[in-house]
């Protein structure tokens, strides 16, 4: 089997999403640093939905019903609701009726030590993307935006609920499932803050000011940006002719420094509106193919609607093939007149300016409040207490209505489609989203789509960014941490175990043919570092060869130097042949280094070969991510001891270890009394014990390591889980 790999990548950047814009690149022969790319590449769907005669999907619609006070409305069928589809009735084919309980049924366990993407993965639950748009939050309404969140994590969200916390700015993309992940969802939000430094300075523009200058050369406002300049002393006209502020207007072309500010305020603007919806786009695709309830809540100070940004229509067209709701979180409180136009600011505005003054509030939001009513959602603005609307978002997931229907021959023109729901007779509320594009005659979505650039690998983007895992290639996967390395940092090996019975092998000379693609990427919960590594690996592998895959499972891994903290590691693989996508999310966490502690254990029934250059003539267990064993088989459990305290004279430690192998009910099978490790000549503990599982009836079991610093006095109990199956 040839091997051709790329060097892991380790640098402080955007966690875990930010990876996907990396993608797969071409494999090289040898190490070498990768960077981010500058932007996000474009997002393809993947989603599989049923066509029909006019290559028009079947169109479903999220549709909420409340009553006047609010209260979501449960009991409606089918017959109570009525389609229109450019104002033209349409048949619906599909109703499903969605209420949740309040409480969760039960509590989930803990991240298990080894991960598999073959457990029961329910996707008809909510699913919400939270996105923490720090491009556009001040440092101080950051702590109001993170306070709501908090408040959503807190009482939103039930048992299996899917949530993905990411920042705009790249700091952050998680996903977990709640309730487990609560803890690591709030870590992540205490070290998240805004990035957008107002402009208090005198010569300061809205970015709506700045787009209708430079964009729409709009004269009356150039004329009142021009007025305020003068009021506060950034620049004396460059004619004295009063008479040009009057009804004849003033070119922008007679103020250049109104025209030059107002250029650097719209590009300034423009790359900050991009970056934020860039990432909101990419959150929606990765939505598709999932059920449920699915929603993203823009925490955000806002920002304005430019027109001439496609990345608009594409967030229409991203949540209309997610079918995603998006919700707008205002964090700038009631509005009025912008503190830009108080007294602190500076000298009184022109009196015909006023009116301006309190457009400012509402024209630097209407952007993020468009994408929320054109995708069924809405925007929480206008209140200091955000909890309420937090709650409102989360009373309207758990009760809603699935409605479908196929639109009747629509010209595959990308035009926009305009969607109506009605419910006769009813005093009630209703809110869907607005509408969809049609496809275009070449299979395109769009002419968006018709515009895409080559760029980095679409599937796995899409696979890093999903919530949820693929379970077309059934994979395992574990981590062990081992010693300590420089720079306070541990030696952690990420390990899986891939299956290959599903894989497209062709036959060629007598062995089996394909090729094996995978990336793998670690987050760092604590500080949004991240690692990344890909490979390619071209097979050629005899018969024998791939009946042992298939009983054992082809095992790969990567040892990654990590600092103390929480991980969240991805993978994801790809069979070149037949094109299936596999991808495994695991959960693990680094120890503080300097505590009295013992490596991760390695339990195997495998040992390593001895090699000739090898001078140690000591067994090596092979690591593997399975604890799956049959009965008969040996078990070998190796660990390593560090922070023990050293003797005075010697300078040697002095830990006992013993174990014991139970079953779940507590009966023990097997153990080993307390006995001193022996150090080495270096000082270091290591030990490695056998036993053989004979006569053991299949079930859970725990091999459970007890350890004692007899200088110190410290305990240590290890316990890690395991299998026997016949």
């Amino acid at each position: 089997m040839r091997v051709v790999q790329t060097a892991m990548t380790r640098t402080l950047a955007p966690s875990l999403a930010f990876l996907a814009l990396l993608g797969l690149t071409q494999a090289v022969a040898q190490e070498k640093p990768k960077a981010p790319a500058a932007s996000p590449p474009p997002v393809v769907d993947l989603g599989q939905s049923p066509t029909f005669p006019a290559q028009i999907e079947q169109v479903t619609v999220d549709v909420v019903v409340t009553d006047k006070k609010g209260v979501p409305v449960t009991t409606l069928n089918q017959s109570d609701f009525k389609v229109f589809d450019e104002g033209k009735p349409q048949e619906i084919i599909s109703f499903e009726r969605i209420v949740l309980p309040d409480q969760p049924a039960e509590t989930a366990p803990p991240p298990p030590r080894v991960a598999s993407n073959t457990s029961e993965d329910i996707r008809a639950v909510r699913t919400f993307v939270i996105v923490f748009d720090d491009i556009h939050l001040a440092p101080f309404q950051a702590h109001r935006a993170k306070g709501a969140i908090a408040e959503f994590l807190k009482s939103g969200v039930r048992e299996g609920d899917r949530v993905t916390l990411i920042a705009t700015g790249g700091g952050a993309w998680w996903s977990t499932r709640m309730e487990v992940g609560r803890g690591e969802l709030m870590t992540l939000l205490k070290r998240l803050d805004g990035r957008n430094i107002p402009d208090m300075s005198p010569e300061r523009m809205s970015d709506y000011e700045a787009m209708r200058i430079h964009v729409y050369h709009d004269t009356q406002v150039a004329e009142r940006v021009a007025r305020r300049f003068e009021t506060y002393g950034v620049t004396q006209r460059m004619s004295q002719d009063s008479g040009s502020r009057g009804g004849g207007g003033l070119g922008i072309e007679n103020d250049p420094m109104v025209s030059a500010r107002a250029s650097d305020v719209y590009f300034q603007s423009l790359t900050k509106n991009r970056i934020t919806l860039e990432a909101m786009e990419r959150a929606l695709n990765a939505f598709v193919g999932t059920k449920g309830r699915k929603s993203m809540i823009l925490v955000s100070e806002g920002f304005i609607y430019d027109p001439n940004m496609d990345e608009f229509k594409r967030i229409q067209i991203a949540s209309r093939r997610a079918n995603v709701a998006v919700y707008f979180l205002d964090t700038r409180g009631l509005g009025g007149l912008s503190e830009y136009a108080s007294a602190q600011f500076g000298p009184p505005i022109a009196d015909q300016d006023a009116g301006a003054g309190f457009m400012e509030h509402l024209e630097a939001s209407e952007g993020a409040e468009s994408i929320a009513a054109d995708t069924g959602g809405f925007s929480v603005k206008n209140t200091n207490d955000l909890n309420k609307g937090i709650k409102r978002i989360a009373d309207e997931t758990r009760s809603y209505y699935l409605i479908g229907y196929n639109p009747n021959n629509i010209a595959l023109d990308g035009r926009f489609h305009k969607i109506e729901v009605k419910v006769a007779g009813k005093a009630i509320d209703i809110r869907a989203r607005k509408g969809y594009y049609a496809p275009l005659p070449d299979g395109s979505r769009s002419v968006l789509d018709q515009k895409k650039k080559a760029g980095p690998d679409p599937v796995f983007q899409a696979a890093l960014d999903s919530p949820f895992e693929e379970p077309a290639i059934p994979m395992r996967m574990t981590s062990h941490v081992f010693d300590e390395t420089l720079l306070g940092k541990a030696n952690v090996l990420v390990s899986a175990d891939i299956d290959l019975s599903s894989f497209g092998f062709v036959e060629q000379d007598g062995r089996f043919v394909d090729t094996l693609d995978f990336l793998m990427v670690v987050a760092h919960r604590e500080t949004g570092e991240y690692f990344r590594y890909d490979q390619k690996m071209d097979m050629r592998l005899l018969p024998a060869t791939r009946e042992r895959y298939r009983s054992q499972w082809f095992p790969l891994g990567k040892d990654f130097e990590l600092a103390p903290g929480g991980y969240q590691a991805k993978l994801v693989v790809r069979d070149k042949n037949n094109g299936k996508v596999g991808t495994i999310m695991h959960y693990f966490e680094v120890p503080e280094l300097a505590e009295f502690r013992t490596s991760s254990p390695v339990i195997t029934d495998t040992l390593q070969p001895k090699r000739e250059i090898d001078s140690d003539d000591r067994p090596k267990p092979t690591v593997v991510a399975r604890r799956v064993f049959k009965p008969g088989s040996t078990l070998y459990c190796q660990f390593e001891v560090f922070g023990a305290e050293k003797d005075k004279k010697s300078s040697m430690p002095k830990v006992s270890a013993g174990y014991v192998i139970q079953a779940k009910d507590g009966k023990v099978f097997t153990g080993m009394a307390p006995s001193v490790i022996q150090p080495t000549s270096l000082g270091k503990l290591s030990r490695m014990v056998g036993t053989k599982i004979e006569g053991v009836a299949p079930g859970e079991y725990e091999w459970i390591l007890n350890l004692k610093d007899e200088l110190s006095g410290k305990l240590l109990q290890i316990r890690e889980p395991f299998r026997v199956e016949g």
